[in-house]
């Protein structure tokens, strides 16, 4: 089996603790730092009285910066907010970021004073969305929620089934007049195809929001992704390879949106006490922020496990008939935030449901993203256009099974979780 051995993968030993209540295998465990560092990095904290806007917010913005080859990172109190208010500083909803276009205004977005004035003025009043963001239905439902925040209408659209990531030519097929943004995301950790929709983008002349959410780990033609989008935004949140506890980074080379975010999140005061827009509380506190950076300096080694945990599970369950994979483009690298696969009902005798019974019953501990995908769910429904059907979402949806991955899945764990479900294909 591929990376057994190695030091990044030790041993497995049933903890068999009562608190877990029944899981024997949880789905994830976040790596952070030991528990005397983390005391040691609250006291300082707390000693200093500076528990947010301090140093470690500054030297986590610029550390990850450096690493994703960027101008700008901008920390925020959530991958949420972080989406929030760069729909906001893009001006999407007055759909003045193309008609305002200045000389080296990259991304399109106007001056603060203008964004102030026309953008959220004008529309502060308005009940229906104004514009429309093309997003795939299948990814956290995050995703559209910041659309709809910003009084924007999201326009669901299919995903290529391998990738389970958006794809340029359902993109296209859906740009309408009132189209102002692309969104996208790394589904799973696995980079979509930037440079296709960039291409896309840049022909409609319209900006692309990346959720990176997963995206820490994962790179592209041996970069980091964080800088193909316009704009992308990452979660710290407790299942990712990255975390702070809760916490997020918005990552762009735009001067304006960058800027425009950092006043979002201290709501939308300059330090006048003077409100430019409606902003909100968006602040990163100082002991996520150290958290985070010293979680950076073990990424790439939580990374590189991740990718033999992977590789394991693959090794596994490769001949096992009706498993399917999630596949990288050529150049890509997954940070393997989730280890998915998909269960045809038809071909290994089981539905996705009931393989996790089993496995559950094993005290294997699964998820079932993205189950039901967002054009189905109650916040989202009504956005959704019946005669543009959604084949690949709603199949990975009914299919899509994501395994135990985290700082507790070794080589044995491995083997328990794949042996269970060789053993369900037998007895199905």
């Amino acid at each position: 089996m591929q990376g057994e051995g190695s030091p990044l993968i030790p041993e497995y030993h049933d903890s068999g603790d009562p608190s877990l209540l029944g899981i024997r295998v949880p789905f994830v465990r976040p790596v952070l730092p030991k528990a005397d560092v983390i005391a040691r990095l609250a006291a300082e904290i707390i000693g200093s009285a500076r528990l947010t806007k301090g140093p470690y917010c500054d030297r986590l913005e610029t550390a990850i910066a450096e690493r994703l080859g960027v101008r700008h990172a901008v920390a925020v109190s959530s991958c949420t907010v972080g989406l929030m208010l760069v729909y906001r500083a893009l001006d999407l909803s007055a759909g003045s970021c193309r008609s305002r276009r200045t000389p080296g205004d990259s991304c399109g977005v106007a001056s603060l004073d203008s964004l102030s004035r026309f953008g959220v003025a004008k529309t502060s009043n308005r009940s229906e969305p104004l514009g429309e963001v093309i997003i795939p239905s299948f990814t956290f439902l995050a995703a559209p929620a910041a659309i709809v925040w910003n009084n924007l209408r999201p326009v669901f659209v299919d995903v290529d089934v391998q990738t389970t990531n958006v794809s340029a030519q359902h993109v296209r097929a859906a740009i309408t007049p009132r189209t102002v943004a692309i969104a996208a995301s790394h589904n799973f950790g696995n980079p979509c195809d930037i440079a296709a929709l960039r291409g896309v983008a840049t022909e409609y002349n319209l900006p692309l929001i990346v959720d990176a959410a997963h995206g820490f780990g994962a790179s592209m033609h041996g970069r980091p992704v964080g800088g193909g989008g316009t704009v992308e935004v990452f979660s710290l949140s407790p299942t990712k390879l990255l975390v702070a506890g809760e916490g997020g980074i918005v990552s762009t080379n735009c001067d304006c949106v960058a800027h425009f975010v950092r006043l979002g999140r201290e709501y939308g005061n300059d330090g006048s006490y003077d409100a430019l827009f409606p902003g909100v509380n968006g602040r990163m506190p100082e002991l996520s922020a150290a958290v985070a950076l010293e979680g950076l300096r073990q990424l790439d080694e939580v990374a590189l496990r991740r990718d033999q945990i992977a590789g394991a599970y693959r090794q596994e369950l490769r001949d096992l008939p009706g498993i399917g994979f999630v596949e990288t483009l050529p150049g890509a690298v997954s940070s393997h935030k989730d280890f998915s696969i998909t269960v045809d009902p038809t071909r290994f005798g089981m539905t996705r449901d009931g393989l996790r019974r089993v496995l559950a019953a094993h005290g294997v501990e699964t998820r079932a993203y993205y189950d039901p995908p967002c054009h189905r769910q109650t916040a989202f429904e009504h956005f959704y256009d019946r005669s543009r059907p959604l084949p690949g979402t709603e199949m990975l949806a009914a299919r899509s099974l994501a395994l135990p991955i985290g700082a507790h899945v070794d080589a044995a764990v491995v083997r328990d979780v794949c042996d269970i479900i060789a053993n369900a294909k037998q007895t199905a």
